[in-house]
């Protein structure tokens, strides 16, 4: 039986060895050029909003996944978990679902990175940069006694948005369900409002939590 022999010609793979490298060189040199690029650009063009940590990763590609508004619009962004080149802040634990600051570009604010410099912020003190709007309630009814369950739709700077929160009858501003409509939205992340906050069972929720870390 005879054999086929395959000649290796050994200057065909220096030449696709030298390709490839280059091919890899040149795509290392770009994604450097982009990260640079950015960074400047974000020193030049930075504005400071809230955001919410969404989910943490830890490993090798370990991320920050989180999201933040910017004029209405929400952005939905990703980071390294670690505090590598370039600059990342990671001084403190993550808490998911914590409010932290968010550095954004104003001319791309998909260019952004999460600060995570200490505790996270409190949703109230969002409140503090926060508008008045009107908000409409679809539906409200009493949950159990003294309480009433009121759902509320609004819209800011044209994103709707819609949550339900729990009341006492004797808080409510104005004394009848249906009437109930103003709203304090906070502007950097108009998904929390007072009335968000402000709902019992939330703060039941939140309560129970903080005395249960101070256990420890």
């Amino acid at each position: 039986m005879k054999y086929n022999q395959v000649k290796i010609n050994p200057k065909q793979n220096n030449e696709k060895s030298n390709l490839i490298l280059f091919a890899f060189v040149i795509f290392i040199s770009f994604g450097l050029y982009k990260t640079y690029t950015n960074e400047v650009s974000l020193l030049e063009n930075k504005s400071i909003t809230r955001g919410k940590l969404t989910k943490v990763s830890y490993g090798e590609s370990g991320t920050f996944d989180y999201r933040f508004y910017v004029n209405g619009i929400l952005y939905e962004a990703r980071d390294p978990d670690d505090a590598g080149w370039p600059d990342y802040v990671r001084t403190a634990n993550p808490i998911i679902n914590g409010f932290y600051n968010v550095a954004y570009d104003r001319k791309n604010p998909y260019n952004s990175k999460i600060i995570i410099d200490g505790f996270p912020k409190h949703e109230s003190e969002l409140l503090a940069y926060a508008a008045t709007i009107e908000a409409k309630v679809t539906k409200a009814f009493s949950s159990s006694e003294g309480y009433a369950d009121l759902y509320i739709k609004y819209t800011y700077q044209y994103q709707e948005f819609s949550f339900r929160t729990r009341l006492h009858k004797d808080s409510l501003p104005c004394g009848r369900l249906e009437a109930c409509i103003p709203l304090v939205v906070a502007k950097q992340y108009p998904e929390i409002s007072n009335l968000y906050i402000g709902s019992y069972d939330r703060r039941a929720m939140r309560k129970a939590k903080l005395n249960k870390r101070n256990q420890y």
